[in-house]
């Protein structure tokens, strides 16, 4: 029983540590990572907004680590809109992300603007600020101390004398796009404001966010048996972020072969080591996705490649749907289409 109650002990003061160091003014955490970042985009650079001729509807939801009481539950709907008469487009994100066991909570609201500029007969620039609120919140009382324990169990006694359990701070960013109609290349920058998250009155301020991305769309023409041509895409994209201390890249390649979508990339930097024999190995990506009329649909399923893999953490799942409030309309100048590997352009 003594050997039981030690090891709880020590379960305990590790997850305490944990839990000290998301809240202390040492605090570096760090934001929620999305595997289909070309279905997310304006959560991945408000330069998006507005990027398709029509009022688009999104709803993403991600589950990471689903068997571990460390999983992370995001949801997220966005909404945008382009005006043609002010080369302008808004958009609109809520999301909310709850980490563990509903300990800690967090909710936001972006608002983002974009503008399109046409640099050539080619190129276009589309620059994006975003500027959203946030607020966070945690329950101490799903927390258990370890003088809670002794050596025959959990003895109960002592609570959290932590009065702040919110924390609601402004976050302001900023981004560009550079494109043609193969070619597109895009940077962007979150919490530019660097804004204080301590919930203990301190200061602890979130990094600033750094993500470059780009791709390039290779056309493939076919014909049928009656004639009829159709495209077929292959499209390699990249991204690559980094926040504090902490980078990351995604490399992969997508298909589009009539309405359906397949896709597969890496996640990690394996040439780094952030320690002596650790490999920056992360997860394998597989993505499907197909349109139906204006509603597009896309799942896709992180395969675990890092050490913990040991742990069984059930990988993580994303779905997205995205649809297109397209309406009949009088004949208009064609808007320049970014060639993202995407289903919900028109």
């Amino acid at each position: 029983m003594y050997c039981c109650s030690r090891y709880y002990r020590y379960c305990c003061l590790l997850l305490l540590f944990v839990f000290q160091l998301l809240i202390s003014n040492t605090s570096s955490a760090q934001d929620i990572q999305f595997s289909q970042f070309y279905a997310n985009t304006l959560y991945l650079n408000p330069a998006f907004a507005g990027i398709t001729p029509y009022t688009r509807l999104m709803f993403h939801q991600r589950l990471q680590w689903p068997s571990l009481d460390a999983r992370y539950s995001t949801s997220m709907v966005a909404i945008d809109h382009y005006f043609e008469k002010y080369k302008s487009g808004l958009g609109l994100i809520a999301m909310h992300d709850i980490q563990g066991a509903s300990n800690i909570a967090s909710t936001q609201v972006d608002l983002q603007y974009a503008y399109e500029i046409s640099l050539s007969n080619k190129f276009s620039f589309r620059p994006g600020l975003q500027a959203g609120f946030v607020s966070r919140y945690i329950d101490y009382s799903g927390l258990v101390y370890p003088d809670q324990y002794n050596d025959n169990g959990f003895a109960g006694g002592s609570q959290s004398d932590h009065q702040n359990n919110r924390i609601n701070f402004m976050d302001f960013s900023a981004g560009g796009i550079l494109y043609s109609d193969g070619l597109w290349m895009g940077f962007s920058a979150h919490h530019i404001n660097t804004p204080n998250q301590s919930f203990l009155g301190e200061s602890s301020r979130l990094p600033a966010k750094f993500s470059f991305v780009g791709g390039y769309k290779f056309i493939v023409e076919r014909t049928d048996i009656m004639r009829v041509k159709h495209k077929i895409s292959i499209i390699p994209t990249f991204q690559y972020k980094l926040q504090g201390k902490s980078d990351q890249f995604d490399i992969g390649i997508y298909g589009l072969y009539y309405q359906a979508l397949l896709g597969v990339w890496y996640r990690g930097i394996p040439i780094k080591k952030y320690q002596s024999k650790l490999s920056n190995n992360e997860s394998l990506i597989l993505l499907a996705g197909y349109k139906f009329s204006v509603v597009s649909v896309s799942y896709s399923y992180d395969l675990t490649v890092s050490r913990l893999i040991k742990a069984g953490s059930g990988g993580s799942h994303e779905l997205n749907i995205t649809y297109l409030f397209q309406k009949s309309r009088k004949p208009r100048k064609p808007m320049k289409k970014l060639p993202c590997p995407d289903l919900y352009k028109s």
